[in-house]
């Protein structure tokens, strides 16, 4: 056999003569699938629009494959040698063209719910053919231009969907409307500009005009023959994303149904037989709170880790007042076991079991029902009257069948009967008071040795009625809140039964030494449920004492819980055990010891028991504390609840109430009341106090919804803050056309670092050198009671001055984000592969104003505000849009400002001065208000040397000319009266000697750090840093300010809220080494790490034993958070770079802001360092609990450890000044 030929060897000329290979078309759509933390989350794939076009496009169309796949590459990488018929010749593009549409396609997603059958396909082929050749549609067409291929495919897309449904989710059909011909020959208007018979356009929708236009045109030509197919597939099936920021991966939808519709997947990891992954994409249930009732729906099962207990309903009750005036403790008079007490009535006794066993005669119930949201705010309905459901199934209507389910169910008859009879006995025997009375005394809460002194006149100035304080948190939405009351005395006259000491000496009252202890409520409402219930219902012998131990535990740890957290049924049951319960045993069949259960009879036993606890819960324990106990949080503690005797709570707050009366508020006479309610378009909001640390502070609730009647049926109104939104949009239209109306307003903390930083720049100039050695002196005022000192007629006529259109167009759309913690993808619960579902992501719904001349008028560009979304958001634009006239919005503003109604009691007061506090516009308003201020008082402090910041009504004034400051200080002191400014000397501060009308003001001494708004601002460097102290009382808990999820999947809930704590702490300010020096940049990157360990050290203590992290997830939790911080200044970095190329355009012209620059020198092995040793330092005080958490760390710190002494010496100062920070922190 000859030997075989070898082939001659290849040189280097040869192979780079020799033709490179033909590019392979992928078709493993799998492969081509493309991640996003928002859309893969609805969608089961989704992939790129070139991606898209390929996988559509028919595999013999090579020609046409080729020229989408190769588009916008090098020449060398395009084929050349492929002979194509004539009829699949590329088009011929130029360049620059053929790149900015690869771009597009690149950048597009695709979004693919379901495959369509070809059959559908089909049958939409043969409708496109004769809607693009319909002779009425070619009689409507009015356009002076050539009609195009793709104007066809969207027409006849928007009539599909409004074929479907006349009002469709679609973006496609946001503004069109089906219509009859009659309407259009009435009108004259609407169908004939889009050229489709039957239907009118409301407003334009600028998504159909890019779909018509290029490059989408470009890219039906591109398809070539059967485009029309693809691209009508395109936009019927799929959801379609255009890229807004490729840095921050931040989308806008241009077609498909709304996303904010659609229903997040699951994807659910099965392991095959051969250990390899693989994915299924299932539908998610709808959690309680969202499910809507629809007509003719199933009814819709609640397990039992979804029914959670409305623990709100128990906070901020009203007590119930006897005949005499006085407190009545115990269950309501309107219960069901006061309505029905007789036991020896049968009918008496049913009818309480219809309130305990509901679904067992068909009424609604909280396991087979849907809630209506028209009803109630919360996701399961208040329990407490059920007599017009009852007789509504007992009507005449449907007799026969009422008849049927007012029986006795077969399981609830025999000893579940008796059972219920002993309830209804035990009930009236309660003696409530006196249980009340042993285990919370009037000792435990001090009340009997509380000062009460008169209000003299002597007083008066020192116990004015202060409202507002300076502000303990840092966003928007604290500063609106109501005023306070800080010095607190109480009158002489209390409640009958209580008994008070009087003292001689006057102080400072704090309101939470005189709540019950959580301890004492606790053993109150388990003596008081142990005494009504019978033992029975809890089983017999050995195993019914442990079900009620259990019981008994839970209702202690349901009393304990902070003001968030929340306590399932299934946690409640677990460890019940059903088999001793005899009253759950079927009548037919009797007690069998040793015989196993049958799966149907242990799901029906397991059924009724669940109903048995839920009205536990529901209709027992949450009635009985509303009716003993005044539950509240406090300002100083946070998500802490305090649990206040009625009485008790009564006494406390009668003074502050007085006077909040009378220096506020006016009464309404009652003949008065129902017709200023009738003529109002907007409801009466509620009151109630909030304690502080010496006194209280009313918080009013303008996002309540009041309940309306009309006839017997009552529904839910919107609050007054929703119907008073389209004026916060048109207001903040005004604010961004034209920020000078504003003046120094800050709407953030945020905001004051670009104005330092301008600022400083300004002095670092070379005219400024003289300056730079100079003292900077800081001025900080507070302004006493701001809402409610702002004169009503002068702000109605400001606002009035300020609008610039007659009609407004609002229109409304989604901002959707992952959920906490579903960002980090690459992080711990990733890695792990849990088979549990992600974070759902948050929707977040917004509205918008723009004047109806710019929606009109096509040639008016409006800013681009999707570029401005946060990183994987999708802004999704919904059809909800309406006109408003700008008169009808001036008399809703005034009514808002000048009628505001509040009910304190059963009396109705309207505000007589100042504006709504809790209103959505307080902000805003008084941003315009003090605006005004700053351009007719304060215009003297425009220049260079001098930086104004003013968050809401606190000001803050840095200049580098004394004899400003003290003009400044001069003219603020000596009030405003037209704008109703009085100073409050005693919260203002400066850092230099200042004595104005005679009052020295507070200087700041000792220190260079200058305190505002929660940040420490050095008075020579202007570096910043974060307030460790500020808003902390001495006596607050670390664990008060935690919500500690333990119910569903807390190791999940774990990981996120770390990796929340620790982001919610990191701003750019912080960061920025050429604004504040690197020491200062590595203290605060420190001190976020110390505090982000003590709060998850406290949050592991608080969990329970069998649900507490283990070692490995807790180190991984610490190296995904210093990954992330390590992260997040790169990305920082990236965005600086950025926009330092970006030209730097004014904002009120439309464009967008690039901000200040940015330079962080801090590197990734100084934040690694830092943050291992953080975590060491906190955990290091339980080092048996943390034995290998800390092994992990310390090998972190090896590894990142300083090289130079310099360096060495930096870290361990760091260090030290990090830790002493946290000396007196609680944890």
């Amino acid at each position: 056999m000859g030997k075989k030929r070898k082939r001659p060897q290849k040189t280097a000329a040869s192979q780079a003569t020799h033709p490179q290979k033909i590019p392979r078309i992928n078709n493993d759509k799998a492969a081509a699938a493309h991640e996003h933390p928002v859309l893969s989350r609805y969608y089961p794939r989704v992939v790129t629009l070139r991606q898209y076009l390929l996988e559509e496009l028919p595999s013999s169309s090579k020609a046409r494959r080729r020229q989408v796949l190769t588009l916008g590459k090098p020449k060398h990488a395009r084929s050349t040698d492929i002979s194509v018929s004539t009829s699949e010749k590329p088009t011929q593009r130029n360049e620059g063209t053929d790149m900015n549409l690869a771009h597009f396609l690149d950048s597009t997603l695709v979004g693919i719910r379901k495959d369509v059958s070809p059959a559908v396909l089909n049958a939409r082929h043969k409708e496109l053919v004769a809607f693009m050749q319909s002779e009425e549609r070619s009689t409507l067409f009015t356009d002076t231009e050539q009609r195009s291929a793709q104007s066809e495919v969207v027409d006849y897309a928007i009539e599909k969907l409004l074929n479907q449904d006349p009002k469709p989710p679609h973006i496609l059909t946001n503004g069109f409307y089906r219509t009859t011909r009659r309407e259009i020959m009435d009108h004259g208007i609407g169908a004939m500009t889009f050229n489709i018979p039957g239907v009118t356009l409301r407003f334009p929708n600028p998504k159909v005009t890019a779909l018509k236009s290029s490059p989408w045109t470009d890219i039906l030509t591109l398809l070539g023959s059967n485009g029309e197919d693809i691209m009508s597939k395109l936009l019927l099936d799929c959801g379609i994303f255009s890229c807004v920021n490729e840095g921050k991966a931040a989308f806008h939808q241009i077609s498909g149904t709304y996303l904010s519709e659609l229903e997040p997947i699951d994807v659910e990891i099965s392991t095959c037989q051969d250990g390899k992954s693989q994915t299924r994409a299932t539908a998610s249930k709808k959690s309680p709170s969202t499910m809507k009732l629809s007509k003719g729906a199933a009814p819709v099962l609640h397990k039992s880790n979804s029914i959670v207990f409305v623990r709100r309903r128990m906070l901020y009750a009203r007590p119930a007042i006897n005949s005499k005036g006085d407190v009545r403790f115990g269950l309501r008079h309107i219960h069901v076991l006061n309505r029905f007490p007789n036991s020896n009535d049968i009918e008496q006794t049913v009818h309480v079991m219809k309130y305990i066993f509901p679904r067992q005669f068909g009424l609604h119930n909280a396991f087979t029902s849907a809630v209506d949201s028209r009803e109630t705010v919360q996701p399961f309905k208040d329990y407490t009257l059920r007599e017009e459901e009852i007789a509504r199934l007992q009507g005449p209507e449907g007799h026969r069948r009422t008849q049927i389910k007012s029986k006795l169910p077969k399981r609830l008859r025999g000893s579940p009967l008796q059972l219920v009879q002993k309830l209804q006995k035990r009930s009236q025997t309660c003696s409530y008071t006196a249980l009340l009375r042993h285990y919370c005394p009037l000792s435990e809460t001090g009340l009997s040795k509380l000062a009460v002194l008169p209000c003299s006149s002597d007083d008066k100035g020192s116990q004015q009625l202060i409202t507002q304080t300076s502000r303990p948190s840092q966003s928007k939405a604290d500063h609106t809140q109501p005023e306070d009351y800080d010095n607190l005395v109480f009158p002489d006259s209390t409640a009958p039964s209580i008994e008070i000491s009087p003292i001689t000496s006057t102080r400072k009252i704090c309101l939470l030494d005189h709540a019950s202890p959580t301890s004492s409520v606790s053993a109150f409402c388990r003596a008081t449920l142990r005494k009504l219930i019978p033992h029975e219902f809890f089983g017999q012998g050995e195993d019914g004492a442990s079900n009620l131990r259990t019981m008994m535990k839970q209702i202690d740890r349901f009393i304990r819980l902070s003001r968030f957290e929340s306590l399932t049924l299934h946690e409640v049951c677990k460890g019940f055990k059903i088999t001793c319960l005899r009253w759950l045993e079927p009548p037919s069949c009797p007690s069998s010891r040793g015989l196993n259960i049958s799966l149907s009879d242990l799901r029906k036993r397991t059924e009724i028991l669940h109903e048995f606890v839920y009205y536990i819960f529901d209709s027992l324990l949450i009635p009985l504390i509303r009716t003993n106990f005044y539950v509240t949080e406090s300002q100083v503690h946070k998500n802490r609840l305090f649990y206040f005797r009625h009485d008790v709570w009564r006494s406390l707050i009668e003074k502050p109430l007085i006077d909040m009366k009378s220096s506020m508020f006016e009464e309404i006479k009652r003949d008065k009341v129902s017709r200023v309610l009738g003529s109002k378009k907007l409801s009466w909001s509620a009151v109630r106090l909030l304690p502080k640390a010496t006194g209280v502070r009313p918080i009013i609730n303008l996002r309540r919804r009041v309940a309306k009647y009309y006839g017997s049926h009552s529904f839910l109104g919107p609050s007054t803050n929703s119907t008073m939104t389209p004026v916060f949009n048109i207001l903040s239209y005004e604010k961004d056309r034209n920020p000078d109306l504003l003046g120094s307003s800050m709407f953030s903390v945020g905001d004051m670092y670009a104005r330092l930083k301008s600022f400083k720049d300004r002095l670092r100039r070379p005219e400024k050198a003289n300056l730079r050695h100079e003292q900077l002196y800081f001025v900080k005022l507070d302004i006493q009671s701001c809402f409610d000192t702002i004169p009503q007629r002068s702000l109605v006529s400001l606002i009035e001055s300020l609008v610039t259109e007659d009609v407004y167009h609002i229109t409304k759309h989604v901002e959707i984000r992952p959920g906490d913690g579903s960002k980090h993808r690459n992080g711990f619960m990733q890695r792990q592969r849990t088979q549990k579902p992600a974070a759902r992501p948050i929707r977040k719904f917004l509205s918008k104003a723009r004047g109806l001349k710019e929606i009109l008028n096509p040639t008016v560009n409006p800013p681009n505000e999707a570029r401005n979304l946060k990183r994987n958001t999708i802004q999704v634009d919904t059809a909800a849009a309406k006109n408003h006239q700008i008169n009808t919005l001036l008399d809703l503003l005034s009514e808002h400002i000048r009628k505001n109604l509040v009910k304190i009691g059963k009396k109705y007061y309207r505000q007589k001065n100042g504006i709504p506090q809790g209103s959505v516009l307080s902000s805003l308003l008084c941003n315009f208000f003090y605006g005004k201020l700053e351009q007719e008082v304060l215009g003297f402090l425009k220049n260079d040397d001098t930086l104004l910041l003013r968050l809401i009504d606190d000001f803050l004034l840095i200049t580098a000319q004394p004899e400003l400051a003290k003009r400044f200080l001069q003219v603020m002191m000596d009030g405003q009266p037209a704008y109703g400014i009085t100073v409050n000397a005693g919260k203002s501060l400066v850092n230099f000697e200042a004595t104005i009308n005679g009052t020295k003001l507070p200087r700041l001494e000792g220190s260079t750090s200058f305190p505002y708004c929660g940040n420490l601002i050095d008075t020579h460097s202007l570096a910043i840093r974060k307030d460790r102290d500020y808003g902390r009382g001495r006596q607050t808990n670390v664990a008060d300010t935690l919500t500690v999820e333990s119910s569903r999947i807390p190791g999940q809930a774990f990981y996120r809220k770390v990796l929340t704590s620790f982001r919610l702490q990191t701003h750019s300010m912080f960061l920025d080494t050429e604004h504040n020096n690197l020491r200062t940049a590595l203290l605060g990157i420190y001190s976020n790490f110390v505090e982000t360990a003590i709060k998850m050290y406290r949050y592991i203590k608080s969990l329970l034993p069998r649900l507490r992290p283990s070692q490995e997830l807790v180190l991984e939790t610490i190296r995904d958070v210093i990954h992330f911080a390590v992260k997040l200044i790169q990305s920082k970095r990236q965005q600086a770079s950025i926009s330092s190329t970006a030209p730097t355009t004014d904002t009120a012209k439309g464009m967008v802001e690039t901000g200040p620059k940015f330079r962080c020198a801090v590197s990734q092995a100084q934040v690694e360092y830092l943050g291992s040793a953080a975590f060491r330092h906190i955990l290091g005080r339980k080092q048996t609990n943390f034995v290998s958490t800390l092994r992990g760390l310390q090998n972190i710190q090896n590894r990142c450890k300083p090289r130079s002494d310099k360096e060495v010496i930096r870290m361990r100062w760091i260090i030290q000044e990090g830790n002493k920070m946290f000396d007196n922190w609680r944890y």
